[in-house]
């Protein structure tokens, strides 16, 4: 865990070296008038799990094994947790941090769902260099767990977990529907409770380390300066000096904390949805045009291709389709160069659906000749 422990704390410095004024939204992730500790789910969720920590290392045997569970299953569930931990990938390659297209799919009532937050995060994690905090992931989080326990779907002894209604959960390559929580499940939590604690303090000490005001460059959305502005409490929030004309007079501009009020606000600015999607989009499109593959996952690029369809700017449809081509080139060289035949007869399942994307969405743009070209001899191997 030491590794991983590192990685997390080095990537708030790196965030917060590359592009200070984005590192300080992130902090602050403001999205509307609200009490500091109400306006996000991250203080419930640092006050829920230093309760249940208190419980698990003061109980034995079920009882442990149960409120053990639970902290396991709270730490997964946080969207903010996830939302942080992309924008300072995000931040520290260069680009503006993101509370919008990371938590939400193009159907924009329902919350992505644990397994799938993981998964957008697995490419910025690789992206930004932050393999060890994979590992953890990949090592410790078990979604059979958290389904069992969540839907009463388990029965416990005092040595073993068994799991009812549920896929059997691999362990070290072997499907089992019990294991031993001294062995198996305490170890994660143990894992969980470090990660959690690094991440928390990280979090409060970023926010902490605003004793003084600072000046420092910003995009908001042109080039600017901006004060960070800092107290005996912290950071409390950013000013923009004489931006804004109001009344024939000028005026500042920013986010900050209302000490009468107790709550967050911001102040002569308009928070404008469509454009921050715009800027967002712009920076994932732009972040995958430097990358010669997707090496984790592609679920976040598929995301985001997504909403470039729902969207239909032809500047993105062009970009995106480009890069829906480009990716399955890359996966059609792989195919070529594979020598075992096996392996070599899936490929173009994945490479299939990069192709047919990129026709569907880019024909009246772009020439697809070759790659329709390439879709045809695809499945004719496939039928082969």
């Amino acid at each position: 865990m030491k590794d991983t422990l590192t990685d997390l704390t080095t990537l708030f410095d790196e965030a917060q070296k590359s592009i200070e004024f984005e590192f300080i939204q992130t902090l602050i992730n403001y999205t509307g008038i609200g009490a500091k500790e109400l306006s996000t789910n991250l203080h419930e969720w640092f006050e829920a799990i230093e309760f249940y920590k208190g419980l698990y290392y003061s109980l034995s045997n079920k009882e442990k094994t149960r409120i053990g569970t639970l902290l396991y299953s709270t730490f997964f569930e946080n969207s903010d947790f996830y939302n942080i931990l992309g924008s300072l990938c995000k931040i520290k390659l260069g680009y503006k941090g993101s509370s919008y297209l990371f938590w939400k799919t193009k159907k924009y009532e329902r919350l992505l769902g644990i397994g799938e937050k993981q998964d957008f995060l697995l490419e910025l994690l690789e992206d930004a260099g932050k393999q060890n905090i994979i590992s953890f992931f990949n090592d410790n989080h078990f979604r059979e767990i958290r389904n069992t326990f969540f839907h009463s779907a388990y029965s416990l002894s005092d040595e073993d977990y068994i799991l009812h209604d549920s896929e059997a959960i691999v362990i070290e390559g072997v499907g089992h529907y019990l294991f031993n929580v001294e062995k198996f499940l305490y170890p994660k939590i143990d894992n969980l409770i470090q990660f959690f604690d690094t991440f928390k303090k990280s979090y409060l000490d970023s926010f902490d380390s605003y004793q003084i005001d600072k000046e420092v460059d910003a995009l908001f959305p042109n080039p600017c300066k901006a004060t960070i502005l800092g107290s005996k409490n912290g950071l409390k929030g950013f000013r923009i000096k004489n931006s804004v004309k109001l009344f024939g007079g000028r005026h500042d501009s920013g986010v900050w904390y209302d000490e009468k009020y107790e709550m967050w606000a911001g102040h002569n600015c308009r928070i404008n949805f469509a454009n921050v999607e715009t800027i967002e989009i712009q920076d994932s499109l732009s972040r995958y045009e430097k990358k010669d593959d997707i090496t984790r996952s592609d679920l976040e690029f598929q995301n985001v291709v997504d909403k470039v369809i729902e969207r239909n700017n032809p500047d993105e449809i062009y970009k995106a389709t480009h890069l829906l081509v480009k990716f399955g080139d890359v996966r059609r060289k792989k195919m070529v160069a594979e020598k075992n035949g096996f392996k070599q007869k899936n490929f173009p399942k994945i490479i299939l659906p990069f192709y047919k994307q990129a026709v569907e969405i880019g024909s009246k743009i772009m020439d697809m000749t070759q790659v329709k070209k390439n879709i045809k001899t695809l499945e004719e191997f496939m039928a082969g």
